[in-house]
């Protein structure tokens, strides 16, 4: 008999349980927004820009090893005689940097030049050989506007 009297029991709990949970929930109360307020789907977003990145700053080109500088000059502008290059058996290396546009020029006088174009915002460097023998003194000068920066050094 046991069995009898429980077993009502659950059908009116499942029953009370099905009403309950077949009954309209309460409406929602409205949460009020502090005055000024707003609200928004996302928060805003901030753009920040990072500021523009300082050019590389020119400088003399670095020598390779077992050779010895035997003339340099820069960073500058425009044009100038370096100065003078002695003779000597070994061959010579120029190396050069540029930086800005327009047409820049090596010249050993008497009778070697070099024409480069440079590029603007780029460091555009340059390396050459010159096996020219035991010569006379060479006069290093370079032709170059305003608009172009450069660095030179000559190795031996």
């Amino acid at each position: 008999m046991k069995i009898r009297r429980v077993a009502p029991l659950l059908v009116f709990c499942g029953l009370a349980s099905l009403a309950v949970a077949c009954t309209d929930a309460p409406p929602a109360v409205p949460v009020a927004e502090p005055r000024g307020a707003t609200s928004s789907a996302a928060p805003a977003e901030t753009t920040t820009t990072a500021p523009a990145p300082e050019p590389e700053r020119l400088s003399v080109p670095g020598m390779e090893a077992g050779t010895k500088s035997i003339l340099k000059a820069g960073p500058r502008t425009g044009s100038m005689v370096v100065g003078e290059i002695p003779p000597g058996k070994k061959e010579l290396w120029v190396l050069f940097r540029c930086r800005g546009q327009g047409q820049a020029e090596i010249i050993l006088e008497p009778d070697v030049t070099m024409p480069f174009t440079c590029l603007d915002d780029v460091i555009s460097p340059i390396m050459n050989r010159l096996d020219l023998g035991a010569r006379k003194t060479l006069t290093v000068r370079i032709q170059a506007p305003d608009s172009v920066e450069w660095a030179l050094r000559v190795t031996r």
